[in-house]
């Protein structure tokens, strides 16, 4: 019996080692600020403030006033393997944990008058996908830094005064690095930096309707191909990752000055990724990559104080994977949000939490005695968000 056991042991252990690959790179690329992401980040029919660059830039022309802000996130993931062996009645699990900050989204935005009509031109950095990685043992500590980035100046021009259409260029950039040592044998330690680096470009595009109370947005992202440069065996090659067209859909409604109901959808279907392998010449659609449409919704009210104004924010949206789950399922995780913030002045402090889970299991023979064992992976996510926007007068 002990055998059993340690067999189990050993090859939950030998699975764990899949768990950054299940939960680091899901796609569901999003865009950024603590209000919006409070919000569950529905924010395409919103999108009002210095980080409507990131949801919708038609809203940059919403801007009367040059803003800037900055976002940071601190994100806590826990990562849980479990397999209870149905011959011993015996349960095994291993746990991963990992947290760090990351400088998430910075902007810059100026109004303009042009023809009667406003005109707001933007620039803004995001990090779009995070590649942060660490694992320790005694025995050795390994860490990957770095991510996906993407430097987008954009524009946001009132056509009419009910109507408004922009657009970003989103030039992708990035890169990580490896660092790796060996607590028992030091001289195979290494540091490599730019280990992969990635480029690309493609653009946003759109529109946004108001209507009395009721505000209505769409985007359109043009087709990327985000090209991941790296050495091997002392060559150079460069894959491409061919992501198609995406579209979002957003709407708000506000029944009375303070309240705000908010909802999107978008479509990004990832199930027609294509991946251009340098070292074999070939270009293949993914096998096994789903779809990864997301709903949002999200509530703000405004609470007004003699000081000033106390922004209260709730939300909830869907997170699908991009890789199907154990039982050869669409998993679809759910993340509920959450925010406080404070106006005064020209100042817009503003703080979000989310709360993301997922889970998928099934039955395999995985101590090997012919009989279906149960296995399960958990995967929970908290994100603390802080973000500042700032509104300057107009130089005269």
């Amino acid at each position: 019996m002990k055998l059993r056991i340690a067999v189990l042991i050993a090859v939950l252990l030998s699975f764990s080692a899949l768990e950054p690959v299940l939960a680091q790179q899901n796609f569901n690329f999003i865009g950024s600020g603590a209000r919006a992401r409070g919000m569950g980040g529905a924010f395409i029919g919103v999108a009002d403030d210095a980080t409507a660059i990131s949801w919708n830039p038609a809203g940059l022309a919403t801007l009367e006033k040059p803003e800037a802000s900055v976002v940071g996130i601190y994100t806590m993931d826990k990562y849980t393997t479990k397999v209870t062996s149905s011959f011993l009645g015996e349960s095994a699990e291993v746990k991963f944990d990992q947290s760090h900050p990351i400088f998430n989204f910075a902007s810059g935005a100026y109004p303009l008058v042009v023809a009667e009509r406003n005109l707001v031109v933007a620039v803004a950095y995001q990090r779009l996908i995070d590649l942060y990685y660490k694992y320790e043992d005694d025995d050795s500590e390994y860490e990957e830094k770095g991510g996906v980035d993407a430097i987008s100046p954009g524009i946001g021009v009132q056509v009419t005064p009910e109507v408004s259409v922009g657009a970003s260029v989103n030039i992708w950039t990035g890169h990580y690095d490896e660092k790796y040592t060996d607590k028992v044998t030091p001289a195979n330690s290494y540091d490599e930096k730019n280990v992969d680096k990635f480029s690309g470009l493609n653009f946003n595009i759109g529109i946004m309707g108001h209507f009395e109370k009721t505000k209505i947005g769409a985007v359109m992202k043009t087709p990327l191909t985000l090209k991941d440069k790296y050495s091997y065996e002392g060559t150079d090659y460069t894959d491409k990752l061919k992501f198609p067209m995406m579209f979002g859909f957003g709407v708000s409604f506000m029944p009375n000055e303070n309240l705000t109901l908010a909802a999107d959808y978008e479509i990004r279907q990832f199930s027609k990724l294509k991946l251009y392998d340098d070292i074999s010449g070939t270009e293949e659609q993914v096998e096994d990559i789903e779809d990864v449409n997301q709903l949002r919704v999200g509530l703000e009210y405004l609470v007004i104080q003699d000081f000033g104004v106390l922004p209260v924010r709730l939300g909830f949206r869907t997170d699908p994977w991009y890789m199907r789950g154990l039982d050869n399922e669409k998993v679809t995780g759910l993340v509920f949000t959450g925010g406080l913030g404070v106006i005064v002045g020209n100042v817009w402090i503003d703080a979000a939490y989310e709360l993301g889970m997922a889970k998928t299991e099934n039955d395999m023979d995985w101590d090997g005695d012919g009989i279906a064992d149960e296995i399960s992976f958990t995967q929970t996510t908290h994100n603390i968000i802080v973000s500042a926007v700032i509104h300057f007068e107009p130089f005269q």
